[in-house]
Parts: structure tokens; sequence; C-alpha cells
């Protein structure tokens, strides 16, 4: 336990973190450290460090490092080396077993090792009576098989004994001073910009605050003007016991970790801590019982800890009895009744955690929603940030800028983060699984006509309803569905009416096809300044001679040349822009723009322009006869209107995907990242504009260099490996087919697909993903792995493109005709 400093309280800080106390609000005290912060000031509500009522103190504290998302498995692992190299961690491997008869649970675990391997963890499917020999109080006879994670395992003693390492070594590093009893009460916000902190023992001037309150952090949040869009959920810890050859054991974990996700539970014994018990964790996946943040802390419902809540045996009587089928040691030890409870968790809108400066108050920072297994690796990102203004991987998946203002309303968080409460663990949660609840908040002017038409709005993107396909289309598109491969596997149609969806595409390659693109952001951007500073952000020339009426395609930089925006800028005047960019990637491209406004004292405006435009994509050789029905055909002819040209003219009144595959067109935050520069992804102009820009000395710098990896195309060879033709969906490995290992850059980067569809117009399924130089080559033969199970999913590939380039229209005469 770390002692309070023993110092006058202070006036004024650098820094003040907010629940230094827990998990991340410490190890954000030690990053900053190392980083080499000073005068950093750690706030505990509890009255001891460790926190006695954070979400930290009852943690189950093991680590499985598998999930399918790419900045998650990288979290996780950083996190465990950090435990390990610390002394902080237990290796005992972890279990996710698979109970005879769900296949749909098999067929996940599947796609788990495919994960695994695409981002670098050690899972592989095991037999019942394997996972039987691992743990032997399995029983084998329920059991169709498992994953085993050899890496998995625990830190050890607590996260607690973490939390009082890492504050004591920012304190004997001479950054940090820590005051327990000490809630913040309020926080002084002037010109959207955080000031200090208001406790009991007096103010604190700083202009850099750190939320790490976990459960509370929307108290916090509101208190500053912050919406802090998690919710808490209750989280039911049941113990059984004492186990007898854990009881008297000297390690801290007897047996490996075990998960049965398909019961929403798992199972760990306490080894020798808590007298051998066996602990079984629950996820409700029917009816969560998400908890209001004002209620924390209530004293008729709180047991011992204000995160832990007291337990109804009967809401969990199903999945408990569900348990004892396969761990009946559960039923044999007896339930013990005063040390299980109810613990506290957050639970975000979309399921990724909540880093980063807040775009409604400067300086007031987040760090909310990380469980301990991802706890070193989110504070480190944060500290980064705050520090570095950059991290060392592309983190868009947890900035919280990434969320608009919509998606942090009151309603939208509950009803949000219930629906992700039902999926912790079970069921599996499809690539493009759709939210049901809080729909139909944006949606374009013409949005009853295409319901009106049989629009397939499975999915939103930003709030807004987009539809994948239009029903009212298949019976005119008959010769072109007899053309369209049929998707046998339900999981490789599920959500998407692909289909109908190849067959539009097919219908507007030919004519012409209207797509509605409302839920592309627009900002208008005016002013005396504008120029200078888009101009400065893009890495295309945007200023100067740039005539009124172009349309320039651009990225935005990082300092280090890896790409942080992918947009269009149009010049709509001398002092006017218009930037459009991705539906997903809106309001973290306008936080960028507001704060190198401000950050710079420039004068401009920036507007936004996404309710009041409507955009629609009128595309295909017939799109200038289509729109000459309603405008002038003088003003639309390509002398009058050319390619990349914007004008307002008078009118008198999902195929996306498949579309910029076959362009091998790129996408922000899938085929784009901070990770990768220009040059590898193979977005670098002819030549470099002579105005600074940022990042320019790196992109000069990446131009003169060998790239070690670079933004490849490839087409897959035969669909048909399993006996029925499968058409992947998601992210999967690509693998070198003479060993079955994926192939690594020299910068550590593995190669997985970053995007791939069925892209009808050329027959071919298509697949992108960056590869090391020394095999990125045409004609290059290599695989994917999807649901492989035995070398039933390993699908070969051949790259046909290294970098720039296109399967379709290679020339681009369509397009610019």
């Amino acid at each position: 336990m770390t002692e309070n400093t023993n110092s006058k309280f202070p006036s004024e800080a650098d820094v003040v973190i907010v629940g230094v106390g827990g998990i991340v609000g410490s190890m954000i005290a030690y990053w900053l450290s190392e980083l080499g912060q000073k005068n950093i000031v750690g706030l505990e509500k509890s009255s001891v460090i460790p926190s006695d009522i954070a979400s930290t103190a009852h943690a189950s504290d093991f680590v499985y490092n598998t999930t399918h998302d790419k900045l998650g498995c990288w979290t996780t692992a950083f996190s465990r080396k950090f435990y390990e190299d610390n002394g902080f961690f237990l290796k005992k491997g972890g279990l996710e077993i698979c109970r005879k008869g769900d296949d749909a649970r098999w067929e996940e675990l599947k796609r788990k090792v495919g994960s695994g391997k695409a981002f670098g963890t050690n899972v592989r499917l095991i037999s019942a009576a394997e996972a039987k020999e691992k743990f032997p109080l399995l029983d084998e006879e329920s059991l169709m098989g498992a994953m085993w994670d050899p890496d998995a395992g625990l830190v050890i003693p607590r996260s607690q004994d973490v939390v009082s390492f890492a504050v004591e070594h920012a304190k004997d590093k001479g950054a940090l001073k820590t005051f327990t009893d000490t809630p913040a009460i309020d926080f002084e916000v002037e010109n959207s910009r955080v000031t200090g902190v208001h406790t009991d023992k007096g103010f604190i001037k700083a202009d850099k605050v750190v939320i790490c309150s976990g459960i509370w952090g929307p108290l916090m949040g509101k208190k500053a003007g912050v919406p802090v869009p998690l919710m808490p959920l209750e989280h039911p810890l049941l113990f059984f016991g004492p186990l007898p050859e854990a009881q008297g054991a000297e390690d801290f974990l007897v047996y490996p970790l075990l998960r049965d996700q398909g019961n929403s539970a798992y199972v760990r014994d306490t080894g020798r801590l808590h007298g051998g018990m066996l602990e079984w964790g629950f996820y409700e996946d029917k009816e969560p019982r998400l908890v209001d943040p004002e209620d924390i802390g209530n004293p008729e419902k709180t047991m011992g800890s204000d995160s832990m809540r007291y337990l109804d045996l009967e809401e969990i009587a199903e999945p408990l009895e569900k348990a004892f089928e396969t761990t009946p040691i559960l039923n044999e030890l007896g339930w013990d009744e005063r040390s299980s409870f109810n613990g506290l968790l957050s639970v975000t809108t979309d399921a990724g955690s909540l880093i980063g400066e807040s775009p409604e108050v400067r300086g007031f920072w987040l760090c909310e929603a990380v469980w301990v297994k991802d706890g070193p690796g989110c504070a480190r990102l944060c500290a980064e940030l705050m520090v570095n203004g950059k991290t060392q991987v592309d983190m868009h998946s947890f900035d919280i800028s990434r969320l608009y203002p919509e998606q942090k309303e009151k309603e939208f968080v509950k009803s949000r983060a219930f629906e992700n409460s039902q999926t912790i663990y079970t069921p599996a949660v499809h690539p493009r699984e759709p939210y049901i609840s809080e729909r139909e908040k944006f949606v374009s002017p013409f949005y009853e006509r295409e319901k009106e038409l049989g629009g397939y709005f499975d999915n939103e993107v930003a709030r807004w309803e987009r539809a994948f396909a239009y029903e009212s289309n298949r019976e005119k598109l008959q010769d072109y569905l007899k053309d369209i491969p049929v998707r046998e596997n339900e999981w490789d149609s599920r959500h998407v009416p692909y289909e109908l969806a190849n067959a539009e595409h097919l219908a507007m390659s030919d004519s012409v096809g209207m797509i509605n693109l409302s839920h592309f952001p627009i900002m208008d951007i005016e002013g005396p300044d504008a120029e200078k500073m888009l101009e400065y952000l893009s890495v295309a020339k945007v200023g100067g001679n740039t005539p009124i009426g172009k349309v320039i395609y651009t990225n935005f930089l990082d300092e280090d040349g890896g790409v942080h925006a992918d947009l269009t800028i149009s010049r709509l005047g001398d002092t006017k822009y218009r930037v459009v960019t991705g539906g997903a990637d809106g309001n973290r491209d306008w936080v960028t723009l507001r704060n190198y406004r401000d950050d710079n004292n420039l004068d401009c405006e920036i507007t936004i322009r996404t309710h009041d435009i409507a955009t629609l994509g009128l595309w295909g050789p017939k799109a200038e006869e289509a729109l000459g029905n309603f405008v002038d055909a003088d003003e639309i002819s390509l002398e009058n209107f050319p390619f990349v040209t914007a004008k307002n003219l008078t009118l008198n009144l999902s195929y996306a995907n498949s579309r910029r595959l076959e362009k091998s067109f790129r996408l922000q935050g899938a085929d784009l990242e901070t990770e990768y520069n220009a040059c590898e992804a193979a977005i670098q102009r002819p030549l470099v504009k002579e105005a600074d820009f940022h990042g320019k000395a790196a992109h000069l710098k990446h131009r003169e260099e060998d790239p070690c990896a670079i933004l490849c195309t490839m087409t897959v060879d035969d669909l048909n490996v399993s006996g029925v033709p499968r058409y992947p969906v998601g992210i999967s490995p690509i693998v070198d087919p003479s060993s079955g290992e994926v192939p690594v850059d020299s910068k550590g980067r593995r190669s997985y697909t970053t995007g791939m569809s069925y892209c009808p117009s050329i027959k071919e399924f298509v697949v992108m993903g960056y590869l090391p130089a020394e095999i990125a080559k045409e004609g290059q033969k290599l695989a994917i792995e999807y649901f492989n199970e035995d070398g039933d999913g390993v699908y070969p590939i051949t790259v046909k493109i290294v970098g720039k380039g296109s399967l379709y229209d290679p020339e681009n005469k369509k397009v610019r005709s």
C-alpha cells in the first residue's frame, strides 16, 4: 500500500490524474513519468492507494490475448509484457471450450484462431481430450473441443500490487504526489479549456486533467461538460469451495484459465489467495443489468465497496446450472454466498475504450473503459498522446474523438451499452453485425422513398441510415443476377444482400446508378486563413493557383508520415473550401481541423454542413445522360464539367465496397492508418508540393527509401476449398502456403487482409493487404485463412498489383469519360 505524499496540498500542477488508485490512473502516472513529465498530482477518492472501491479492487486479473480487434490485441500484448517484465505475471495458459452441439461456437473459435494469427497471438484448436488433460476438472464428454492460448495467465499477486508499484515508481522519479480521500468535486473551465480542479482540500490550477475514474467517469465528465459515453454493468462473481488441491497451493493459480463463452462464463481457481476457491464469473447475455452512475454506492445495494453490489442467485440460476454440466466440481463444492457479489465494470457504446483529449473541453483527457488486461497498454497510449501528440500505433478505434456528439447522448449510450453487454462473451459478433436500438436518428431526404424501394438498412454509420441494396431492383436485374455467384454459407451473406448488391454493381457499370452518400461528413471552411490551414495539413496542393471549382483528393499525415486522414477538398472560392470525408472519420477529422486552427490562432470558420446538404453519387457511362434530364446538358459536358471539378447546378426538381476494391481505392481506418506511411500505402503523389505540410520531412525521407512493406491487391484463386464456396468477410491472416506462417516485415508488422470483397465486374474475389517488400511481387502465391481447421480454410491467393493500380479500368478511361 502506497503512502500519501507528506507535503502541503499543491495549488498548481502540470497534470492532475483523477483516479490514481486504479490500474489505469496509476499506469498513466507511471508512463507520464517515464516520458519526462513532472509536477503530476494524483487524486484518489478512496482512503487508500491502491483503491479499495475501484473496479481494479475486485478484478479477476486474468489475461487472454486474442480478440478480433487489432488494437485490442496490441494493448493486451503490451500490457502482458509489462506485467511479465516487472514480475507481475504468471503464465499458465487458458482454454476457451466449446460444448457438444454448439457448432456456432466452434466456428467462432476457428475464426478467433484466424484473428490471432493475423494479429500475432499463439492460439490453436485442441481436442476435448487435450482440454481435459490441461484442465482436469472438465467433463470431457460434454465437449466438442477447445481453443488453447499458451500465453494466457494471471496478474499476480493482484493488479492492486501493480498499482502500488506504478505509483511508487512515479514518486521515485520525483514526478508524482498523491492524495487520498480527495475526490474531484468540480472542474474549472474557461473558453472551452480546463484550467483546474476543485477538491475539498483546495483548488489545483492545471491545464491538463486526465480522468481515470472508470465507472465514475460519466459523473466526472458531467462536472466539466464532457459526456463520457459508458455505463457501469453488473458482473456476477461467485465463489465455490474451497478446492483441496488449490487450498494448500504455493502458486497463485493451480490450473489454466477456463472460458465457457457459449455459456457466457469463465472459471479460475484462486490458488493460494482467498482460501483456494474456484471463481465463476458470468456476463449476462439476455438482460444485462446496467447501473446508473448516480446509483453507484447506493447503501441498499452496495456490498463492502462502491464497485461491489449484492448478488441475487436467482438472476443467474440458469447459466449456473449449465456451468455444472462442463465443470461439475462447482456443484460438488457448493456456493460461498458471503464472498460472492456483483462487480461493476464499464461498457461503452461500441465496445471500445475511450482515450484521448475530449473534443468538448481542451486539456480534459480521458482514459476510460479499460480492463486490467489492457491497463498498461491503454495508459501508455494516453500518455504518449499527452506528451508527444501521437502514439506508436494507430488508435483510431479507441480515440474518443471517433464518436460524434449524437453518439454520446444519454439514451443512446444506455441503449448501445446494453446491446454490447449482451455480446461480451456470446453470441459471436459478425463483422457486419447491426445495432438494433436508437436507429433512424439521421436519414436522407430520400429515406421514405428508399424504404418504398425496399432498401436494406441493416447497418448504419455515425447514426446515419444507409441502404446496401434495393429489393425493387431484383426483378429488373434478373439478367445480371444470373452471373452472380450464390453465397451458400449463411455467415458469408449475413446482414448484406450481396447477390442483389453485386447485380446493381454490374448494372451501374453498364448504365447509370445513384448512390446515397448523405452520411459523408461535409465541412465548409472559410476565412482569411482557410487556405493556410488546409495547405499545411494536406499532402496535396489545395491553395495558391489551384482553380476555384477544383476537387482535390488528399491525405493528412502525422509528423512521422503515417496516414491520419483520407478526404477530398473542393475549392469553392478564394477563401472558401469544402471538405468531404468518410462517415466513420468525420468527427475525428473535424477535431483535427478545429484543434489546428485554435492552436495556431488562425482566422477561419469551420461549419458542419452534413445535415444541410444531401450527398448523392451518380456513376456509370450514362450518368451524364441521366443528369441531362434535369440540368442544362451543356453545363455538364466534359468541356464544362471535367473530371474532379465541383460546381453549383440548378436542378428542375453497398456495392461501394466491391467498387472500391476492384479499383484498389484505399479506405481510412482499414487500408490507411498511421502505422503505414503514404509510400507504403502507395498513395504518394508524383511530385511533392513546394509548400510545407505536416509530416513533410518524414514523407520526403520515405520517398527516398525502399518501403519495407507495400499495400498490394490480390485475388483468390479458389473459393471452393472446403466443398462449399466461401466468400470471406472481416479480417483474415495472409500466410505463406509453404510454411503456414504469416509474413512479417522488418518493422514487425504482420500481413492480414485490410479489405476484401467479390467484385462482379471482373468476376474475382479481391483482397488487399500489406506485404513485406521481398514478397510483394506480381504473381507471388500466398494464401488467406478463413475458418480454418486442418487446412479446410486455406484459400490460395495471387498478388496482382503491387502498390498503385487497379484491376478494373486501370487507365481510368471510364472514370474520366
